[in-house]
């Protein structure tokens, strides 16, 4: 997708798609078996803080995937600072337009931790790496992957839902709201300070994970 053609887009996204679609409860949350995780509350993130060493370097050697079907690192727009609420906040997240339907592939390989409904951000996952160091946020999707549940374990490049515009996304703009944080920990796993995912994404977006054999019970 060329940068030209994604500015309309994105000016669209501007005022519908921003930070706070995580804090915001669910509505029709998924009961998660063997613990029960808290609901997001309605407060901001905490802001944005500077990565540790020992994190970045973890990120980087994770090599993270670009988590929608066929896109490239270097086709993910900047959109992490763009000014929400009229410049009261920044977005500190990235829109990754796409068609309705393409796939939306685990970003790492890892846990699934929440499937949730909100009004801002829709059909959404919370997922985390195998160290559970971050939180990955997928939220507007159409739907999700068939079977998908709750303490699942995925691989890297795994069909986890498709992009859709649930939510307060634009209707005509589909696109995933991709969204990096730390993990606290079980009961504020939601609630991380954020991060540009943009220097970590190292990957083409390519289908073809393949699910571990064991799965993970999401207090692990």
């Amino acid at each position: 997708m060329r940068a030209s053609h994604l500015l309309p887009a994105l000016a669209l996204l501007t005022a519908a798609c921003g930070p706070a679609i995580r804090p915001l409860g669910p509505v029709a949350p998924v009961r998660v078996p063997e613990m029960e995780l808290p609901e997001p509350r309605s407060e901001s993130p905490p802001p944005a803080a500077p990565l540790s060493l020992s994190d970045e370097d973890y990120l980087h050697t994770r090599a993270l995937m670009v988590p929608v079907d066929g896109i490239t690192p270097d086709a993910v727009p900047d959109t992490y600072w763009q000014a929400r609420d009229g410049g009261a906040r920044a977005h500190q997240a990235v829109d990754i337009l796409a068609k309705r339907g393409t796939p939306v592939l685990s970003v790492d390989s890892g846990t699934i931790l929440r499937l949730t409904k909100s009004t801002l951000g829709g059909i959404t996952i919370y997922a985390t790496d195998p160290e559970r160091r971050f939180v990955f946020y997928y939220a507007h999707l159409d739907r999700y992957a068939d079977g998908l549940r709750e303490g699942q374990g995925v691989a890297q490049g795994e069909v986890i839902g498709y992009v859709g515009t649930t939510g307060n996304a634009p209707k005509n703009t589909p696109h995933l709201h991709f969204q990096v944080m730390r993990y606290l920990d079980a009961r504020t796993y939601w609630n991380g300070p954020p991060l540009d995912p943009r220097p970590f994404l190292t990957q083409t977006g390519v289908r073809g994970g393949v699910r571990p054999a064991a799965t993970l019970p999401p207090n692990r």
